[in-house]
Parts: C-alpha cells; sequence; structure tokens
C-alpha cells in the first residue's frame, strides 16, 4: 500500500497547481513542494489522532491514506472539471516546463546532479539503515510504537528515544505500516534532498536570472560531503533542513508577492520544522525578524501579521503539545533534558566569538604531509583564543576541540571545500553585482549561523547540524562565485565540485556502494606513504567495510560485530523466549537487536530503567530473558526473579530466570 503516498503527492500537486500556481512561475515546483507540506502536516496529524485511540496499526493507516486519497481524487476531478483541463494536460505542461528548467541547467550540471542522486538513491534503497542515532534511537521508537498501537512514551534507557522531536520517525512510522518493510526508510531524507534543490533553484533565482548562479548554487549545495552521506541515512538533518530553506523562501516570496496564502505556508513550515529538530529556531529567526519589521512596518499588514502569530501559535502547538505534554510528564521539561549539554554559556560576550571559530574551524581540517596542515591551523586558533582570553578547550563552549582530517561517517564528514568557499565568498560580496535583496539574504544567512552558534556550543559531530547554513547560503554563493567566473570556468569549477563529492556519495563508511575494505587496502597504503600522511590504518578497521551489494542485512548494521549477535540470536531462538527485556544504555544498537529478534507474537520492553522514563515500567513485564549491554553481575533480580547469566559476548551478555 506503499503506493498510497506518492498518489496523494501527485493528486495534491494537481490541486496545488489548479488553485494556486497555474498561471505563476515555477508552477510545478512550487505545487509539488506546497504539495509535499500539506502531507507531512497530515500525517503529523493524523498519527496523533489515531494514536489517541490506540490505531497505530497497519490496517487503520492504512484506511487513513485511502481515504485521503479517495477525498483528494474527488476534489482533484471536480478542480479541472470547472477549469476544463484535464490533469493528463496539467501533467504534459509540468514535463515541458521541467524540459525548459533542465536545458537551462546545461548538460554538466544535469550530469553533476544526475550522478549524483542517482548513486545516494541506489544506496538508500539498497542499503539497510544503519546509522549510529537511528540504531539506538530514530528507528527503535516504531518496534514500541507499532507494538503499543500509540506513540505514547515507553520506558526506555535511551533518553533520546523519548525526547527528541518525533516527526521524521512520525513518517517513517506511516511507510513502515503501508510498506511492511523498511525499505522505504531512507527515501525521506533523499526527497528532502531533492525538495531543498527545487527551493534553492528557486531561491537562486529569485535574486538573479543568471544561468551561471543556478548551476553553481545547484552543485555547491549536492556536492556537500555531509549532505551527501545524509541524504542516504534515516538521519533528520535534511528534513529538517528542507523546513528551514521553505520558511526562508516563504519569506522573501511573501515579500514580493504580499500573497496571503503564504503565510500559510510560513506556520505549516514552522510547526513541522520545530517538531523535526529543535535546531530549526535558530536558523530561521532572522528570516521572521525580517518578516515582522516587514509587516509591522506597513499598518496595512498589520492584520495580517496578527493572522500569521496566531497561526503559528496554533500549528505548532496542535503537532507539537502532545509530545510535549508526554515528554513533560517524564522528564518535567517538555524537551527533556539530554540535550541540555549542548547549550552555550552565553554570560561571557568572548565566548560567542570562541564558539564561532571552533564551529568554523571543525570544517577547515585536511589531511597533509605530517600533519603540518592542521597543525598550524589549531595553533593559530589556539592563538585566537589565548587573544580573547578564552581557553580553547573550555567546558562551557563545548567538547575538547579535534581538527578533522577527512572523514566519511555521515556524523562526522566535514564540508572543507565548502567553508573555504563561503570564507573567500565574504570580501567578494562586497565587489559582486548582487542587488539589495541579495546582499540582504546573505546577511540573514551569515546571521543564522551566528544565532546558532550564540546557543548551541561545539560538538564534534557539529557538521551535521550546520547542514541548514550550508544550504541557505548555496545561493549566495552561486550569485556570487557565478558573477565571478565565465561560462567556461564556471563548468570547469562545477566539475571539481562533482569529484570532491564522488567519493563520499561512492564510499561512505556506514554503507558503501564501493567496497572501502579494498579501498584502504590497496589504494591508501600507496597514498599514505608517498605523502607521508602518517596515518594508521590499523586504527581503520571499522573504515574497511564491504560494499553493500555483498553484505547481508544483519552484518549491514552490525559490522564486524554480527558473528557475536548472531551466536547471541542463536542462543534466544534457542530458549524459544517470547518476551525479552532490555538493558540497555544510551549509545546502544536497540533498533539493531529489534531487526535481528523479531518474530510474530515477541514483544521487547526495557527493563530497570535508571532514568526519569522509569516510572512508566510495568510490573506485569517478566521477560523469558534479558540482554543486557551492563554487566548486572553473574545474576540479578527484577520483579521477585533472579536472572543468571548464560551468555557472555565483549560488551553484552544474557540472563534467563533461574
Amino acid at each position: 500500500m506503499i503506493f498510497l503516498i506518492p498518489l496523494a503527492i501527485w493528486l495534491g500537486t494537481a490541486i496545488c497547481y489548479m488553485v494556486f500556481y497555474k498561471d505563476m512561475p515555477q508552477s510545478f515546483r512550487r505545487s509539488i513542494l506546497t504539495s509535499a507540506t500539506g502531507l507531512f502536516f497530515f500525517i503529523a496529524i493524523s498519527t496523533e489522532f489515531l494514536s489517541a485511540f490506540n490505531l497505530i496499526t497497519r490496517f487503520a493507516v492504512t484506511i487513513t491514506w485511502a481515504t485521503l486519497n479517495l477525498a483528494l481524487f474527488f476534489v482533484c476531478r471536480r478542480i479541472f472539471q470547472q477549469g476544463h483541463i484535464t490533469i493528463w494536460r496539467a501533467t504534459k505542461n509540468w514535463y515541458v516546463s521541467g524540459q525548459e528548467f533542465f536545458q537551462k541547467l546545461g548538460l554538466v550540471t544535469q550530469i553533476v546532479l544526475f550522478t549524483l542522486l542517482l548513486i545516494t538513491f541506489t544506496v538508500a534503497i539498497v542499503a539497510t539503515p544503519n546509522n549510529i542515532d537511528s540504531l539506538s534511537y530514530h528507528l527503535s521508537r516504531l518496534g514500541y510504537w507499532v507494538a503499543n498501537s500509540n506513540v505514547e512514551h515507553y520506558p526506555s534507557h535511551i533518553e533520546r528515544a523519548i525526547s527528541f522531536s518525533p516527526f521524521s520517525e512520525y513518517v517513517h512510522l506511516n511507510t513502515f505500516l503501508l510498506a511492511g518493510s523498511e525499505r522505504y526508510f531512507q527515501l525521506l531524507q533523499w526527497f528532502c534532498l531533492a525538495g531543498i534543490l527545487s527551493l534553492v533553484s528557486m531561491l537562486t533565482s529569485y535574486f538573479s536570472n543568471s544561468t551561471r548562479a543556478l548551476r553553481i548554487a545547484l552543485c555547491f549545495a549536492l556536492t556537500l560531503p555531509i549532505v551527501v552521506l545524509e541524504s542516504m541515512t534515516t538521519q533528520n538533518d535534511l528534513v529538517v533542513s528542507f523546513f528551514i530553506l521553505a520558511t526562508a523562501f516563504h519569506v522573501f516570496d511573501y515579500i514580493k508577492t504580499r500573497n496571503s496564502f503564504i503565510l500559510f505556508l510560513i506556520a505549516l513550515s514552522c510547526a513541522l520544522g520545530i517538531m523535526t529538530k529543535g535546531t530549526f529556531v535558530f536558523y530561521t529567526m532572522p528570516f521572521g525578524i525580517l518578516l515582522f519589521i516587514f509587516m509591522i512596518s506597513r499598518p496595512d499588514h498589520w492584520k495580517k501579521l496578527g493572522k500569521l502569530s496566531g497561526g503559528v501559535v496554533v500549528a505548532v502547538l496542535l503537532v507539537n503539545a502532545p509530545f510535549w505534554h508526554r515528554t513533560y510528564e517524564v522528564f518535567q521539561t517538555p524537551i527533556g533534558t539530554i540535550s541540555s549539554g549542548n547549550q552555550n554559556d552565553i554570560t561571557v560576550p568572548a565566548n560567542l566569538l570562541s564558539s564561532v571559530s571552533k564551529h568554523t574551524f571543525l570544517h577547515l581540517g585536511f589531511i597533509s604531509p605530517q600533519n603540518r596542515y592542521n597543525d598550524f591551523m589549531e595553533k593559530s586558533l589556539e592563538s585566537f583564543h589565548q587573544a580573547i582570553g578564552v581557553p580553547l578547550d573550555d567546558p562551557r563552549t563545548g567538547m575538547p576541540f579535534k581538527m578533522n582530517k577527512l572523514n566519511f561517517n555521515e556524523d562526522f564528514a566535514h564540508n572543507f571545500l565548502g567553508m573555504l568557499l563561503i570564507l573567500l565568498s565574504l570580501p567578494l560580496l562586497f565587489f559582486s553585482k548582487l542587488t539589495p535583496i541579495a546582499r540582504r539574504y546573505a546577511g540573514l544567512c551569515f546571521a543564522s549561523f551566528l544565532l546558532f552558534c550564540f546557543f548551541i556550543s561545539y560538538q564534534t559531530y557539529g557538521s551535521r547540524i550546520h547542514i541548514p547554513f550550508f544550504l541557505l547560503i548555496s545561493p549566495v554563493i552561486g550569485l556570487v562565485y557565478g558573477s565571478l567566473f565565465s561560462e567556461f570556468f564556471s563548468k570547469i569549477f562545477v566539475v571539481l565540485l562533482w569529484l570532491s563529492a564522488l567519493p563520499f556519495a561512492l564510499l561512505s563508511v556506514t554503507h558503501p556502494l564501493l567496497s572501502t575494505k579494498w579501498f584502504f587496502e590497496k589504494i591508501f597504503p600507496a597514498v599514505n606513504t608517498t605523502l607521508h600522511l602518517n596515518i594508521n590504518t590499523e586504527n581503520l578497521l571499522n573504515l574497511k567495510q564491504e560494499s553493500i551489494l555483498y553484505n547481508s542485512p544483519e552484518k549491514i548494521i552490525w559490522g564486524d560485530a554480527w558473528p557475536e549477535v548472531s551466536q547471541l540470536k542463536n542462543y534466544v531462538e534457542s530458549l524459544e523466549a517470547k518476551s525479552i527485556g532490555f538493558d540497555f544504555n544510551e549509545a546502544s544498537y536497540d533498533y539493531g537487536y529489534q531487526y535481528v529478534l523479531r518474530k510474530p507474537n515477541r514483544h521487547f520492553k526495557h527493563i530497570a530503567v535508571r532514568n526519569p522514563s522509569q516510572v512508566l515500567e510495568k510490573t506485569a513485564f517478566d521477560p523469558d530473558c534479558i540482554i543486557a549491554e551492563v554487566d548486572e553481575g553473574e545474576q540479578f533480580s527484577y520483579h521477585g526473579i533472579t536472572y543468571v547469566k548464560k551468555w557472555s559476548g565483549t560488551s553484552r551478555w544474557l540472563y534467563v530466570p533461574r
């Protein structure tokens, strides 16, 4: 039944086209993005509604989507009859406009976009989800929601699973119940990236008609290493980036067109962005301030401003309040406590300089002979911190600083070339022929990054939460370098961006399309020796992975730990266990265990929880065995039953009733 989702998008796109965008430029892109936003909002609302009646089941979700499609079909048919046009005619118009758009891109840009999108799509659809955060909390939620038939909180050793914003997982929940498979999980981020590219193209065209600017902006956005890697995962940074760029576009679109419907889209984007990830607020606040100033300075917009403010509040509360309430009941705060360590100390003004410099230098590391380049950069950063009187590794401003070299992991890859191009564009902004509104947009992009750095401290995995900034600034990069380069050099530039991104698309650490084992055993040693990089490949065992095309799903998830986990699985199966308890820590691969152990009539629950969610534990649950990643000794008692250790691994143990 998974086809119900693309069918709803198509019908929604047709309706939006006829009602709102038929005679506007970029009509198809606007229509499909509006349709996607509306369906995202439908997912958020319908999931909470069905949960309230314990109807998070395959049957109920299928009926809900079928009903939606039926309603959209009748609305679509009526609208097209009134407009005296067939949906097939509209589809042909979209095809023609698409041809015109791709002709504007040119062959080189088309090749860059097509190859990278095809590679990442292939990996996203073929590879079993195995991102670390996804195994711990992004996907682990789904098993408990389906088992409980609702999205209520449950006892969990992994606090992130019951306190981090859930929108992306609501989408995964719907696709899982409709398809009965994880096959489509990683396509959410991929399709959000496609939507982001559409928004980047519209933003760039909003500021300039230059085809060079358009091509460079799109290629810059798509070739960012962290973007390439995340587009093949079940994380949520591209999802929240979609709502951030949508909000930014809608703000400027409203300023230009004064179309009241756009304010409705802003309200929906804000509600869904906040429901996806808290970083949404920091990156969109400067754009919200601009819109507020624009509307408050014009008395004829005051009524619309009031409606927008009320609409945002209502939409945000409508989709977020149920989750916030559940979280507050457990943690006495609506956002949980696990993220408190990421907050920056804003009491000292110099801390902002420290935070901005560290967030920036996070992307400026690279490999070099004897690591001389990184040593120089780190010493420069230390000297800067001495000058401003703040220790480089002050715990109030984040984790201990570490210069990156070259990383193919979606949590730690950085945007070396991207950050260099951004820094070089700063002086060029003063000489480039940008319109005043384009300069204003550029200023808001940099303001969003400063605001983020003001509140959020440095983290070694910060590259992925910088994704919105790099994507927001993409139109500016296109405008600056498009005005600087000739047609010929712009093509060379685009090709260089493409070549820099291909290794990340093909050699991801967690799900490589090509074997990284081959690369690190056959190619890298020669490079390492020739360039005197002094990198110890014996410490890179986790990078030596076989291609996803030849690996089993279990091996993709567990990697080198699969032989041990396989032994554990066989032992559990020999017990014919129907109920399994999990005694985990915050970083345990909850979803990994569920994936290899799930079967009909088997239930999983976290036991002996050591955080506030322990109040949700059911005393009636007496597991047939307990899988622990916390060594409880040779035996321990749970609900009056003594469990003894029967199997041991390197960092996991199995306990069964005496």
